[in-house]
This record gives structure tokens, C-alpha cells and sequence, in this order.
């Protein structure tokens, strides 16, 4: 007897996840009579340093032992202490997770049911709402717009949604405008936060990147009472991409946070914990400091091309991307469809990050150098412009 096939409908939240950044494009490969160009990726973030930047680097691996794992957390707080001026508990107050990613879903897990309100950046990543939608939640956008420099405004914290709000995701460094939080806005949201009983998530995956010392949450008065902060081992210390993260702050959140995780059970290797070590009681390392040069020496070619598109520059230099203003403030979809169509050329639009991002694009700055030659080079043979010579 034939047997039926099995028909199982996938959950209502998946429909309910917002997409990938670059979902408006098809990279996948296809089969073509005529061949195109090979893909200029000014979109994507790549992460340059490798395994080779930090000696001892072995393929054998087991798991961290608690004593390793306690080695790190120490590690953590005594780099709060000496950047920041945070004091820290190693046991309660820093946890050791797989990736940021996983970690604020663990926090979500923990700390969201279902209808629960949490507040977004209107404009930013989508793991925010993802993380939300995942766990039932509601996600509540606050205002982030170029009026006011991309510096956020919590008015909306203060209304009834703030009263029973649970949790108000930050991103300060701010992917994708680079605007962060002043001390004393960073001081002034901890007295909101404290004053609606409202928990503060703040990612601060870019915080190393400039050589001006970000705000930490941790370095305000009442900061590590009011939420957690949550860092990559890879960016903040110039590591190898390791699937580690941290987060700091109050000592509930992070026990609510270890609970969590165990339904997710990742395991963390000793020799991954080992490099993470080196390279806080490195910091900063060579391989960070070479990042941030390589990132500045990119300045004039990223500026020919931003120049070729009459793109506009409208945000600022602390994370490792342009955020630049369309002519006109054209469709951003549309607008980067045209360069992925017309000349292999891919940036993200602005509509990725919400619909405030509207009229802009973002463009990464880890691409080799070479790219952005390559791609103001289609730009000139696109639009035909007659190359300068030597009498001229």
C-alpha cells in the first residue's frame, strides 16, 4: 500500500521573520549562454583576519572546561575595568555564548512571551525583530531618522507601550548610520529605562572598530543595573571570526540568560577560549590596528565611487560601512536592482534596515581595494566616459 505523504504546515512566525538584508537580490547561480562579469560585493561585511593572525591555532578541539570558560569571564570584566572604568563580577555579571546572534535569541527566550512588547531602532539590523517574532513577541519601533543625525528618540519609551514594554534593544555603535550615544544620552536612557522598568539590550558589535572609545553601557552610572551589553570576541579584539560572543551587565539577566541557553546547549572550545584570552590581555592586537588602517586607506577609492553614483554621504565613520543618500531619494531596492543588473555591481539598499532606510544604500568597507577600482571602472564603461590622456 502507497503511503501518503506527510503534510506538515510550517509555524506562523517564519512568515513573520523579517528578510535577509540582501533578499532583494538572486545570487544564486544559474546557468547563462552568455557569460556576465564576476560580482563586484560592496554589500557584504567580510571579517579579513584569519586563524594565521594569532599563533598556536590547532584543528584539534575539545570543550572548555569551566575553569577556561571562568579564565575568560575574568578576562572580560578586568577589559571593562581597564577600558571602561566597569566593575564587573566574572561569575554573575559576564556570560560566554556562541555567537551575538544566538545569544540575544537566548535573552529573547528568556525574557520575552508571547504579546510581549519590545522596542526596536526603526532603522537596523534584522535580528532585533527576528529574535522577537521568534519568541511571540511584538516588536515597537522607535524613531531613528536623518533629521535628527540617526541619533535615536525614546519619546515613544515614555508613552503607555513604554509602561509595559519589557525589553528596548540599542545599537550604539549604529549599523548602518555609525551614529552612537553620547555619555550623557547613554546616562539620560539608563534613568528611563530604570524610571518604566524597561531592560536595555545594547549590541555593541562595533564599539573597537574607531580608535575613539565608544560609550559602553557598562561605563555609565547605573548602566549594569538597568540591562546587558553584548560584544563579538572576533571585532572587539581583532580575533579570528570565532563563534564566540560576551555579554555583560545585570546579574538577573544573566542568570535568566545561562538558563536559557541551555535549551540551545552550544558547545564552546577550549582552544577558541584560549585565543579569545590572548587577545583581550593583547589588546589591541596588530591584526585590529591593521583593520582600521586597511578600512581608512579605502577612503578615496570608495569616494570615486560614491562620486560616480552622485551618492551622498550621510552618516558616520565608526563602523566599518558608508551610509550614503540616493540622488533625489530614488528607490533604494530599485535604485541598487539597476547596479546589480546593469553593471554586477552589489550594494545594500536602505529599505533592508526598515522603511526609514528609504533613499539610501549602505556600502561595506572590508572589500579588498580592487573591488571598488573595479567597480568605478564599469561605472565609467557604463556610462562611456572617455578616458583623460596624458596632452590633456
Amino acid at each position: 500500500m502507497p503511503v501518503k505523504k506527510i503534510i506538515v504546515e510550517k509555524a506562523n512566525r517564519l512568515y513573520q521573520l523579517p528578510p535577509d538584508i540582501l533578499s532583494f537580490a538572486r545570487l544564486e547561480k544559474q546557468m547563462r549562454l552568455i557569460r556576465k562579469p564576476e560580482l563586484v560585493d560592496l554589500a557584504s561585511f567580510r571579517w579579513p583576519i584569519g586563524s594565521g593572525e594569532i599563533n598556536g591555532v590547532t584543528d584539534s578541539l575539545r570543550p572548555a572546561t569551566a575553569e577556561e570558560l571562568q579564565t575568560l569571564r575574568e578576562a572580560v570584566a578586568e577589559w571593562y575595568q581597564s577600558e571602561h572604568n566597569a566593575r564587573l563580577n566574572p561569575s554573575k555579571e559576564v556570560f560566554i555564548g556562541s555567537s551575538i546572534s544566538s545569544s540575544l535569541l537566548a535573552l529573547a527566550l528568556a525574557f520575552i512571551d508571547n504579546s510581549d512588547i519590545a522596542f526596536v531602532p526603526a532603522l537596523g539590523l534584522p535580528t532585533y525583530r527576528r529574535v522577537i517574532a521568534a519568541c511571540g513577541g511584538e516588536a515597537v519601533s522607535y524613531n531613528l531618522t536623518s533629521r535628527n543625525g540617526w541619533r535615536p528618540d525614546f519619546e515613544r519609551v515614555t508613552t503607555q507601550l513604554g509602561r509595559v514594554a519589557r525589553i528596548l534593544f540599542l545599537n550604539s555603535p549604529h549599523n548602518p548610520t555609525g551614529s552612537q550615544l553620547s555619555e550623557r544620552e547613554m546616562g539620560d536612557l539608563v534613568w528611563l529605562a530604570a524610571k518604566e522598568n524597561i531592560m536595555i539590550v545594547n549590541d555593541g558589535a562595533y564599539q573597537t572598530f574607531d580608535e575613539r572609545k565608544s560609550v559602553s553601557l557598562m561605563s555609565v552610572t547605573g548602566g549594569s543595573k538597568a540591562g546587558v551589553e553584548a560584544g563579538s570576541f572576533s571585532y572587539h579584539f581583532g580575533l579570528p571570526r570565532l563563534p564566540l560572543s560576551f555579554v555583560v551587565g545585570n546579574r538577573d539577566v544573566i542568570s535568566g540568560l545561562k538558563q536559557a541557553t541551555k535549551l540551545i546547549n552550544p558547545i564552546l572550545f577550549a582552544e577558541h577560549i584560549r585565543i579569545a584570552v590572548e587577545g583581550i590581555r593583547k589588546y589591541p592586537l596588530p591584526s585590529l590596528k591593521q583593520f582600521r588602517r586597511d578600512v581608512v586607506s579605502k577612503a578615496g577609492q570608495v569616494d570615486s565611487f560614491l562620486k560616480m553614483l552622485d551618492l551622498e554621504p550621510a552618516g558616520q565613520d565608526s563602523v566599518p560601512f558608508v551610509w550614503a543618500r540616493l540622488p533625489k531619494r530614488a528607490p533604494a531596492t530599485l535604485a541598487a536592482n539597476r547596479l546589480l543588473k546593469r553593471s554586477r555591481i552589489l550594494v545594500t539598499p536602505g529599505t533592508a534596515f526598515g522603511e526609514v532606510g528609504e533613499g539610501f544604500v549602505r556600502v561595506s568597507l572590508t572589500a579588498p581595494a580592487e573591488q571598488y577600482e573595479e567597480a568605478v571602472e564599469r561605472l565609467k564603461k557604463r556610462r562611456q566616459i572617455p578616458q583623460k590622456t596624458e596632452t590633456e
